[in-house]
């Protein structure tokens, strides 16, 4: 669920049930406890209603007027000792008046669904009236908190999809498309409609990701700046030219005090600027995910064509190398990541080498916590897949103290860093390297007592393996630094030279021909002009090489990480 749907709707919820209550703490507690507990009982409510009422063509709206009810018995100061009781005893009521009504309601009357006792119905009607269009917003913002009551919405009236198509898209009856759409199929159509200052991000918010050329913070940012999809979301509305932080919240439908605290925070992170008059822009680039990886067809193919060349050059600078004991020593695995990671890194410079824009970290711009860097934001549709096989980040390369160093490169071969967030505990790539180095010499400290508790899930990397008494140990390459300083490095220099020869005017090319649209006011700009041009043609021609049978070690891909370890001798 998105985050700033749970923020909005909260806030909605809060300016109701506080009005006239006197009970700010309680408010404010709710507010906190909200997501989980509106979680518990959505589960509960649907769990219940669809045992009970199954055959009802209206399930999904039973389950939001209960809510509805249930905020509005909140709003009045009242207690519910028991809510799901109290929850049980809406759904049955609200049930019971569809089949009076026989679905042809135009509103519901929560309090009677609820069976409120005592009460002259007319005695409030003036009040109600006025708030018909809080309650009215409330109702709309639980459905789109709804996955499975968003999803089918957007696809019918803002894609304009079939009952049919959505039906085969998300694997459900056809009947079940026609139930969740029934209850609200005009209201929501012409919700819809009137929406003119809400753009689709309103409700199908864009996903990204960031990435740097540089080094970060030391609080990780500008990572650490993204919180959730708002902060995406308000760098792609302010990229194309400046804009106020009321525009910005109006075309989000959230409320200007959550978009003013994320703005600033982005400001002061410097991945937002101000102007003198107050207005918010975007200070890093920000491109699409389709547009990321440049013309695949034109990198595939001289790919393909330069396989065989590039392979041979680099055999002919690695053979004195493969005799050495360091190299020697290492499994079929951890040779060919070997190989493979030369060919990364000579591939990369000559690409630099290449493009007329200097790549000098010298030139990099300080940031706030001792940070220097240039930030690429990448978006994504809402529903939009990220499984090219060209998706790549990297190499990231940092040390652990002074005895260790990494390079860690995600890519189709084998997941890497972009693993380390998903485990049990959050991990970032210098921390994964105080582990590899734990387990390479058993002298350095993990810089947590938990990593070790993570090796089972770098085992399922293809970083970690057991060895034959089942001590854990790494199944990445790992060279000394006199090894790959004095030997390997070199001979990544001397087959960038021979690359630059070989395919270095056609990069150049293939580059020149792509042309990125960058506001000036984005920092760096000249360095994104050309930008992703080439965003395929590293892994391509890794592939390639693998998949002609070029590289003489036995590897799998996606179970290859190019990862490469280097220590000093102790």
């Amino acid at each position: 669920m998105i985050l700033f749907l749970y923020r909005r709707i909260r806030a909605l919820i809060l300016q109701l049930i506080s009005k006239g209550t006197g009970k700010e703490k309680e408010v404010e507690l709710y507010g906190e406890r909200f997501e989980r507990h509106c979680e518990e009982m959505l589960a509960y409510l649907y769990e219940l209603a669809y045992g009970k009422y199954g055959s009802s063509s209206d399930i999904d709206g039973l389950v939001q007027d209960a809510i509805i009810a249930y905020i509005i018995k909140l709003r009045k100061g009242e207690a519910v000792e028991h809510p799901k009781a109290f929850l049980a005893a809406c759904v049955k009521n609200l049930h019971n008046m569809q089949l009076r009504r026989k679905y042809k309601s135009d509103h519901v009357s929560f309090e009677d669904a609820c069976g409120a006792i005592g009460e002259d119905p007319y005695e409030e009607i003036a009040e109600k009236e006025s708030l018909s269009a809080e309650y009215e917003a409330v109702r709309r913002e639980i459905g789109r908190l709804m996955e499975i009551y968003r999803s089918v919405t957007v696809k019918y009236y803002v894609h304009g999809k079939t009952v049919d198509t959505i039906a085969a898209e998300l694997n459900v009856p056809r009947g079940t498309v026609l139930s969740r759409l029934s209850f609200a199929r005009e209201q929501i159509k012409e919700r819809f409609t009137d929406m003119e200052k809400y753009s689709s991000i309103s409700f199908e918010p864009k996903k990204a990701t960031i990435g740097i050329w540089g080094y970060g913070g030391m609080h990780g940012e500008p990572f650490s700046l993204i919180h959730s999809d708002i902060e995406s979301n308000i760098l792609a509305l302010a990229y194309e030219n400046p804009v106020s932080v009321r525009a910005i919240a109006d075309t989000m439908g959230m409320p200007t005090v959550f978009i003013e605290q994320a703005v600033e925070s982005l400001v002061n992170g410097e991945l937002m600027g101000r102007t003198e008059r107050g207005l918010v822009y975007t200070r890093c680039f920000v491109c699409h995910y389709s547009d990321s990886f440049g013309n695949i067809s034109l990198q595939e193919s001289l790919a393909k064509e330069n396989a065989q060349k590039i392979w041979d050059a680099a055999e002919k600078l690695l053979s004195p190398l493969i005799d050495r004991p360091q190299f020697a020593e290492m499994t079929e695995k951890q040779k060919g990541t070997m190989v493979l990671f030369v060919l990364l890194q000579a591939l990369i410079s000559s690409i630099h080498n290449a493009c007329p824009v200097t790549h000098d970290n010298s030139a990099l711009p300080e940031r706030p916590n001792g940070g220097k860097w240039y930030a690429t934001v990448t978006l994504s549709e809402y529903d939009e897949k990220r499984d090219s096989k060209y998706m790549s980040s990297g190499p990231v390369h940092v040390g652990y103290g002074k005895n260790y160093t990494m390079y860690d490169f995600q890519s189709v071969f084998g997941d890497a860093h972009w693993a380390y967030g998903k485990m049990k505990y959050t991990v970032n790539v210098r921390q994964a390297l105080s582990l590899y180095a734990y387990l390479h010499c058993g002298k350095e400290k993990p810089e947590s007592t938990v990593l070790p508790e993570l090796i089972p899930e770098f085992e399922k990397l293809f970083i970690i393996k057991k060895d034959e008494s089942g001590k854990a140990c790494l199944d990445v390459p790992v060279l000394s630094f006199g090894e790959y300083n004095g030997y390997w490095r070199p001979a990544i220099k001397k087959l960038t030279k021979e690359l630059d020869d070989m395919i270095g005017e056609k990069l150049k090319e293939i580059w020149l021909a792509t042309k990125n649209r960058v506001p000036k006011h984005v920092d760096g700009r000249e360095h994104f002009l050309h930008d992703g041009a080439l965003g395929a043609y590293i892994v391509a021609q890794l592939l390639e090489i693998t998949e002609q049978g070029l590289l003489p070690y036995r590897i799998t891909v996606g179970k290859t990480p190019i990862i490469m370890v280097a220590y000093r001798d102790i």
